[in-house]
């Protein structure tokens, strides 16, 4: 496929290509698409049932997007439930962030356990700096001291 064929849209009924990243107007009109990345072809494109509803090339070149236009009919996502998937995207974020902070804790852990069976110290109290990052939560992610223990 040649460069310029790339930069042609799909076809009547679709908007010219715009500069930047398209995702976030690709979802707000779009909202019921879902999308698909293809890596290998430096694409994405969203899916509205079987249609084809959205393009956005990256990777190679500079990113540009383009998308069907919307219907006559076309009415916006219902503000309830706009606000649950912002919800289910915050929530999936701190759960993230609280696995990643759990992980680099318990490897903390494991390392200064280490380190003391290295020495030869006593291995039947944790050291106070390791209490202290138990019960401090810096980050505010949602984890909480008494939940995790030392191993």
């Amino acid at each position: 496929m040649r460069d310029s064929e790339l930069t042609d849209r799909p076809g009547r009924g679709w908007t010219p290509w715009a500069e930047g990243t398209g995702e976030s107007a690709i979802d707000k009109i779009w909202w019921a698409a879902r999308v698909l990345h293809f890596p290998k072809l430096n694409v994405s494109c969203w899916f509205d049932g079987s249609d084809l509803v959205g393009i956005e090339y990256w990777g190679y070149r500079q990113p540009q997007w383009c998308m069907r236009k919307k219907p006559a009919d076309w009415q916006p996502l219902p503000d309830v439930y706009r606000l649950a998937r912002e919800e289910e995207k915050l929530a999936a974020i701190e759960r993230f962030q609280a696995g990643v902070q759990a992980r680099a804790l318990q490897r903390l852990i494991q390392a200064s356990e280490k380190r003391r069976r290295a020495r030869g110290a006593e291995s039947g109290q944790p050291e106070r700096a390791l209490v202290g990052l138990l019960r401090a939560n810096p980050r505010g992610t949602g984890t909480r001291a008494s939940t995790l223990q030392p191993v």
